[in-house]
């Protein structure tokens, strides 16, 4: 065999296990792979069961299978051993694959028909790899954010016994509390510098003994004046360094210790007077240790932080590729997302639902990523098979989404989002609170923004209508309660921030 040019030297994809006998079963035709730089695919599943697979290919087919891979198009021809056709299966532009075949041919009465049915098998072969391929995309997008909320659950398994999930002032306040109190000082202060971007916060418990606005200027001094290891400061007589009674003839005793916050910054903890004794070094190892764990629990919350916009990165990475498919939908996940969260907020479900609720609308569509591109940007009604393909989404969405605990409560709102609270809703069918309250929210934030954006089908509807189809539909699509929170939102405050927000286009390359 002559061996043919490459054009690029992409991954190898192979054929769904038994296509070739499918092929040959229904429509008489032997479908032979090869690889783009024209090989045979060996080892692709189901090219060894293809009839006559031993066979020494023709020199038409293996001119079609060459063409096919320089052209990127599909190549028939006639050849002495009948006619032969070569498709190249084409994934996000580069050639992966090449199907041929070959149809002997009695006579020239038999070639229309003949050319109908292998231009037919290479529609077939070409819809069942882009179908597989697609189902291998869902697969590794499905792995790749199990893998990244694997590593947030452990980091929060770890630091819940830490409180990492804490508001950094929140753990500072909590630590000055509990040294103001264990070493009976009038005051305990904890000072962050700040960075990145950010203020620096300064936490007082207690009666400062100098103006709280000198606070910042006395501790960075004081931090400055020691060493380079970090040793903890302490003055019981502070009236005695003039460089600290210029702050406050009240200061008289203080402890600080740094804090460290990274190679160079440092805050500090620090306490401030005490009556009737000195402070010795029970208070100074009490305020080294506290500061030791705050910089441990100030440090996990920033990487905590970080994985969090990480996965919330990914996740708007996931959307994106949705809205590179349908840009009719652009920004359709971010508005449904907010208003599932400003609804979760009326109905009053604490902090973490909220953050549910708004994860569960960025990835309410993610199913989407399967559905075909001709079906999603389609103008006017949909047939009922295409209808049928569409609905699936949640239920692809939901298989993305499996395997992953933390999500659990998000998957099943993406799977249940297109149910109503009357029954007739898909794709199983629930009724009233059979639904996860969590769906009913997302349903009627995700009915809200399709009626008041733009769709190829139909334009945008004003805000009346669509407060009206919502109050119409009350108690048979859309869960009573959840409507309620909804008109307590201040919708035009709502709709002009996603104006706000539409101003800005769309990304819709992947």
């Amino acid at each position: 065999m002559t061996a043919s040019p490459t054009t690029c030297s992409p991954a190898a994809l192979e054929a769904p296990d038994g296509l070739a006998s499918q092929i040959r079963e229904h429509a008489g035709v032997s479908v032979t792979f090869y690889h783009p730089n024209g090989t045979p695919a060996d080892e692709a599943p189901g090219q060894g069961d293809t009839a006559g697979a031993g066979a020494v290919p023709s020199e038409t087919l293996m001119r079609l299978v060459r063409e096919a891979a320089e052209t990127k198009e599909d190549r028939l021809a006639v050849g002495p051993d009948g006619l032969a056709a070569a498709w190249p299966i084409c994934l996000r532009g580069r050639p992966r694959l090449i199907g041929a075949a070959e149809l002997p041919l009695s006579g020239e009465a038999e070639l229309p028909l003949a050319r109908r049915l292998l231009a037919a098998v290479g529609v077939a072969v070409r819809a069942r790899l882009v179908g597989a391929d697609a189902e291998s995309q869902c697969d590794s997008l499905a792995e790749a954010l199990s893998q990244s909320f694997e590593e947030i659950t452990l980091l929060h398994n770890v630091g819940e016994a830490l409180h990492v999930t804490r508001p950094v002032t929140g753990l500072l306040k909590y630590v000055c509390t509990e040294l103001r109190a264990t070493t009976g000082a009038e005051a305990a202060v904890a000072y962050l510098p700040g960075g990145d971007g950010a203020a620096p916060e300064t936490v007082i418990c207690g009666r400062l003994p100098l103006p709280a606005l000198d606070l910042p200027t006395l501790l960075g001094k004081l931090l400055d004046s020691l060493d380079t290891h970090g040793n903890i400061l302490i003055n019981n007589h502070c009236q005695q360094d003039p460089s600290l009674a210029r702050f406050s003839t009240a200061l008289e005793q203080l402890v600080m210790v740094p804090v460290a916050l990274g190679e160079q910054a440092r805050g500090a903890l620090a306490v401030f007077n005490r009556s009737g004794e000195e402070f010795g070094s029970p208070d100074v190892k009490l305020l080294r240790s506290s500061a030791n764990a705050s910089a441990v629990l100030i440090e996990n919350r920033r990487l905590y932080s970080e994985l969090q916009q990480m996965m919330l990165s990914l996740v708007r990475a996931l959307v994106s590729s949705v809205d590179a498919k349908d840009p009719y939908t652009c920004g359709h996940s971010e508005r449904v997302a907010i208003t599932c969260r400003e609804i979760t907020g009326q109905l009053a479900l604490g902090d973490e639902q909220a953050e549910q609720a708004y994860m569960a609308g960025l990835l309410h569509d993610i199913g989407k990523i399967g559905t075909p591109e001709a079906i999603l940007r389609k103008e006017g009604l949909l047939l009922p098979e295409e209808r049928r393909i569409m609905q699936r989404h949640p239920q692809v969405g939901g298989r993305i989404l499996s395997g992953i605990r933390k999500l659990e409560p998000i998957r099943e709102a993406v799977i249940h989002h297109h149910e109503h609270v009357d029954g007739n809703g898909y794709p199983a069918g629930l009724k009233g609170e059979a639904i996860p309250l969590l769906a009913r929210i997302l349903a009627l934030a995700d009915a809200f923004d399709a009626m008041t954006s733009n769709r190829p089908y139909r334009p945008i509807s004003p805000l009346e209508h669509a407060i009206r189809e919502i109050r119409r539909n009350t108690g048979a699509q859309f869960d009573v309660a959840v409507v309620e929170a909804f008109f307590r939102l201040d919708l035009d405050r709502l709709m002009q921030q996603f104006a706000e927000e539409a101003a800005t286009p769309c990304t819709t390359g992947i």
